[in-house]
Formats: C-alpha cells, sequence, structure tokens
C-alpha cells in the first residue's frame, strides 16, 4: 500500500508540474481483484479535488472518498470486470477554476484460485508428521484469515506440533503478477495411538489347559499365529513361559503392539499331614498340607492348615484340594483314628452336710484316677471342716490314655448358733422358771421338751444344769446350756410364847 501512496503522490507532482498546460498521465499500475487500494494527490490547501474512473469497461468496484475536506484522496475497491481503467482526478481550486486532469492506468487482473487440491495429514502420536507440503509458487502460510502476516513462506511448513490435537492453516498462492490467491485451509491431526489391552483367561495355566486370549482396543488384529479376529483359543502344550503377542490397527492406520506372558506348569505336589494319627474321641488335631499355595479341604475351610474335632468313632478321613501359584491343582487325603472315652462318673454319699461331717466320694470304674485334691484312688473319705460350696473333680483314663471327667459339688453348712436363757436364774424351790431357746427350727431339751420355750419348777436345791439342743433347716445342730440355782427354803423354828 505505501508504494501505491507513494507512486500517487509521485504523479500528483507531476500534475502539478504540468498544470495549466497539458493532460498527465502515470505509468500502468497493476492491482489485483478484490483489493483495496488508496489514492492520493498532493493537495493545494485552497483547492478540491474531483476523482473519476474512465473508459471502465464495466463497473470497476466501489470507490470511497477518505476522510478529508478536500477529498484529496480516494479508497477504491477493485472489484469489477477484468481489464484496463483509468483513474483520473481534477483539481479545482477556489475560484471555481478546473486544472488538467491527472490520469493513472490501472490494469486489473484476476485473483487466484484458492490452492487446490490440499491435502490434508493426520499423524500417530507415537509417528508424528509435523511437517505440511503444498504445491505451488509463492506459497505463504497464515494460522487465520483475517489478514494477519504470514507465519511462513515456502511449500513446506515444519509446524513443531506433537502433541494430539488438530491443527489448521491457511495458504496463498502468489502469481506472478503479485496478485495472493484466496485462502486454502490445511490441517494436521495429530491423533491417539490404539490403546491395546490384552487379557488371558489365566496368567497361569496347567499343561494342555485351554487358554482364551482376548485383544480390543482397535479396529483390527493380527496374532502371532496368524490370527485375525480380536480373540482367540489355544491350548497350552508348551510348558514354561508362553508370550503372546497382537498387533492391532485404528482407523487411522496407527498401530500398537501388546503382549501378555502366561506360565505354563507342572501340578503341584501335594501332602497332607497330621500331627497324631489317633486321637480320643472329642480332641481336636491339627492336619496340614503343603506343596501348593491355596488349599481346599473337603469341609470347606480354605486353609494349609486346620483343627478338626471327628466325632464318629473309628476312622476319618480329610481330603485337601491345592492349587499353586500357576493355579495347577492335586488332592491327598489322611486319615484320623477316633477313639472312645471312658464314661466317668463320680457320686458322694452326701452333698448336703454340716461343717466337720465325714462324706465318701466314689469314681466310676477305669485304668486310672485323678481327684482335684490330689487323690488317685477310686474313692475317698473326707472330713470337710470349711464352710461353703466344695467341687470335687475327677479325671480317669482309659487303655487308650483317652480322659473323661466329672464333678460333684458339696455345700457344706455352717452349724446354727444356738442361745438359751431363763427368766430367773436364782429360785427357790417350789418356784418356777421359763427357759427359752433360739437360733434353730427345732429343739430338743435334755429332759425330752421339744418346744423351744419350757416352764419348769425344781423340787431339789441345788445348782441345776439345763442343756438344749437346736437344729437348723439344712439339718446342722448345736447345744446351749444354762445354769439355774435352786435356793432351799429356811427351816423356821418352832414359835415359842414367852
Amino acid at each position: 500500500m505505501n508504494t501505491k501512496q507513494i507512486l500517487i503522490s509521485f504523479l500528483a507532482l507531476l500534475f502539478f508540474q504540468n498544470l495549466y498546460s497539458q493532460t498527465s498521465t502515470s505509468p500502468t499500475q497493476t492491482v489485483c481483484w478484490g483489493s483495496v487500494e488508496p489514492y492520493k494527490v498532493l493537495a493545494n490547501s485552497n483547492s478540491t479535488y474531483q476523482w473519476k474512473v474512465l473508459s471502465a469497461p464495466t463497473s470497476f468496484g466501489t470507490m470511497d472518498s477518505l476522510v478529508s475536506p478536500q477529498n484529496d484522496s480516494v479508497s477504491i475497491l477493485w472489484n469489477g470486470a477484468i481489464g484496463t481503467y483509468d483513474l483520473q482526478v481534477v483539481e479545482i481550486d477556489s475560484n471555481g477554476c478546473e486544472g488538467i486532469p491527472s490520469i493513472v492506468s490501472v490494469n486489473l487482473v484476476s485473483q487466484p484460485s484458492a490452492i487446490s487440491p490440499i491435502s490434508n495429514i493426520t499423524s500417530c502420536v507415537n509417528q508424528p508428521i509435523s511437517s505440511l507440503f503444498v504445491p505451488g509458487s509463492n506459497i505463504n502460510w497464515y494460522v487465520d484469515t483475517l489478514g494477519s502476516s504470514a507465519i511462513f513462506s515456502g511449500n513446506t511448513y515444519n509446524t513443531g506440533q506433537t502433541a494430539i490435537n488438530q491443527y489448521v492453516y491457511y495458504v496463498t498462492e502468489t502469481n506472478s503478477s503479485g496478485c495472493e490467491s484466496k485462502y486454502a485451509s490445511i490441517s494436521l491431526d495429530i491423533v491417539a495411538q490404539p490403546s491395546i489391552a490384552l487379557t488371558a483367561s489365566s496368567s497361569n495355566v496347567c499343561l494342555n489347559d485351554s487358554l482364551f486370549l482376548t485383544a480390543s482396543g482397535a479396529s483390527s488384529y493380527n496374532w502371532f499365529n496368524g490370527v485375525l479376529s480380536s480373540s482367540q483359543g489355544i491350548i497350552a502344550d508348551v510348558s514354561g513361559l508362553n508370550n503372546f503377542v497382537v498387533i492391532g490397527s485404528d482407523v487411522n492406520g496407527c498401530l500398537d503392539t501388546a503382549s501378555i506372558s502366561v506360565q505354563v506348569d507342572q501340578l503341584p505336589n501335594v501332602v497332607a499331614s497330621s500331627a497324631f494319627n489317633s486321637i480320643c474321641l472329642g480332641d481336636s488335631v491339627l492336619i496340614s498340607a503343603s506343596g501348593a499355595l491355596n488349599y481346599q479341604w473337603g469341609n470347606g475351610v480354605q486353609s494349609s492348615s486346620q483343627y478338626v474335632n471327628p466325632t464318629t468313632i473309628g476312622n476319618n478321613s480329610y481330603i485337601v484340594t491345592a492349587s499353586d501359584v500357576n493355579l495347577c491343582s492335586n488332592s491327598d487325603t489322611i486319615s484320623i483314628s477316633v477313639n472312645s472315652l471312658p464314661i466317668a462318673q463320680v457320686s458322694a454319699s452326701d452333698t448336703n452336710i454340716c461343717i466337720n461331717d465325714t462324706i465318701t466320694l466314689l469314681s466310676s470304674s477305669a485304668s486310672s484316677y485323678q481327684w482335684s485334691n490330689g487323690s488317685t484312688s477310686q474313692s475317698q473319705i473326707l472330713i470337710l471342716s470349711n464352710a461353703g460350696t466344695s467341687t470335687f473333680t475327677v479325671t480317669v483314663s482309659n487303655n487308650n490314655s483317652c480322659l473323661a471327667t466329672d464333678s460333684v459339688i458339696i455345700n457344706v453348712n455352717n452349724d446354727p448358733i444356738i442361745s438359751v436363757s431363763a427368766n430367773n436364774n436364782n429360785i427357790c424351790i417350789g418356784e418356777s422358771v421359763t427357759l427359752s431357746a433360739t437360733g434353730a427350727i427345732s429343739y430338743l431339751w435334755d429332759n425330752g421338751v421339744t418346744s423351744s420355750t419350757q416352764v419348769i419348777t425344781p423340787s431339789t436345791s441345788a445348782t441345776i444344769t439345763y442343756s438344749v439342743v437346736g437344729t437348723d433347716a439344712n439339718s446342722c445342730s448345736a447345744n446351749a446350756q444354762v445354769n439355774i440355782n435352786v435356793n432351799p427354803l429356811p427351816n423356821t423354828g418352832p414359835i415359842f410364847h414367852n
């Protein structure tokens, strides 16, 4: 644009040099169709100017006066018919006199069409193609169509892009006339590579087991053995570590490779054992298995060992199925012989006694005996001198050393505390006294009376002791005494008359 303005200024100078003598013409100017070109003259301060396009074969376009009180410049959009036009400007001075016109010829040439064809590029992120190519001459690259400056000139533009995205650029071609073509777009679409997932029905199989392989994440597949489907079933007929490979391709032709390793192993050597092969009924015994990783017993327990408590006399069998890290499995069985228990039964001559009473404890017959108080005989006689509850336990064994236990509880009661009293401990012969006893529920006096109280009338002078035995609810008894001092009556002499 600056070159054109300089050119018009130069033409205007020529115009003034030839004013009033002849028409001023300038060399022909070539402009591109669709361009907007500014024109200006060197204006005199008191003059105005008239612009006009002459010898136009048809509509040349649109002329707009630039903002100027003298109309000394115009802007023309050249979008008319292709051809040659004369642009004239005439100066009109302050007296209304018109000057000699100044004319420039304008050759309007075609704008080149947009470049075609253009090949857009799709590139895989793991195999990036960051360069774009456009055929033609004098190629300019832009990031938009808004009139910004070109970012590159040339046929091949290295975008430098490597990230997943769609990158759009705009290109033009400038012809020998200096006309720039319309914009054409070209894109670089960097897409993600497919992510192939490869799975196996198991990571560990046993020799000659079936194995199912499945690939996903692409649109087509090519397996190590030539199979072209997304999945396949094979027989694992080679022991050791097997590596299976598949190549997947998506709709863009982007590739990815996946592999999976599967271990093919022999069966584990499973051995079942027990701490004891013969036990007593009711005993627990630890049974164990070895030679594998995971275990499943016939009773549902899932561990390498467990305590079992067989309830059937005789042989009891336990089977274990075990698998190793490769999920190969094997089984083994162990038998436990269960012996019956002896019969333990203890009896006592009495289970509710009084303190210091004697009892007899007796156990049922067995091979050996062990009492809780240390006795090892079948029976024992005990004197219990401590009140309260006492438990006596006997453990018996049979010929298989199986044990059984029974207990008996003895309740030892304290004797009652008996008190006896008299309403008068010092009386005369012939007087009565009341004796009372407490502390029990039944009583027996030494004179045969069975009530808690009695009235006595001693007939003999002396100190008389009365005893009573009291019995409580536990049939325990105790006695108490009371002394009564019986005084003789005085012997009154005869009466004498003085």
